[in-house]
């Protein structure tokens, strides 16, 4: 497990890491706004590409502001020199978390998935 140095030092990355995603999301989205109004007034089709945009910039910020509200705001945030905590959000951050994981960091658990009905279940 990293120490709290080295994990401090790979959250710094990670946020700027997002807000440089962020910046070039942005970037992008509005190029693409652009050229989708040029070719709207033009009469030219052409496919949406910044509605594509929009969700990926929306994952990449959701996923930076449920880390911040983890570690800065959240009902664990208070517990940040707990080994426990930490395991827990190294675990979060490789898409590994367990429910306990998730409990610690004062996460709800997702449901399990029930897979749809077969024919013979209809």
């Amino acid at each position: 497990m990293a120490t709290p140095q080295e994990r401090e030092a790979f959250l710094r990355g990670w946020r700027a890491a997002m807000e440089e995603a962020l910046a070039v999301l942005a970037t992008e989205a509005g190029e693409w706004r652009e050229e989708e109004a040029e070719a709207s007034e033009s009469g030219a089709y052409k496919l949406p590409g910044s509605f594509a945009l929009e969700e990926v910039q929306g994952s990449f910020r959701g996923r930076q502001e449920l880390l911040a509200w983890i570690t800065q705001i959240g009902p664990a945030a208070s517990r940040g020199n707990d080994p426990a905590l930490a395991k827990s959000l190294d675990a979060l951050i490789e898409n590994s978390a367990s429910d306990d994981d998730l409990k610690a960091l004062g996460l709800t658990p997702m449901p399990a998935e029930t897979p749809p009905p077969t024919d013979a279940q209809q």
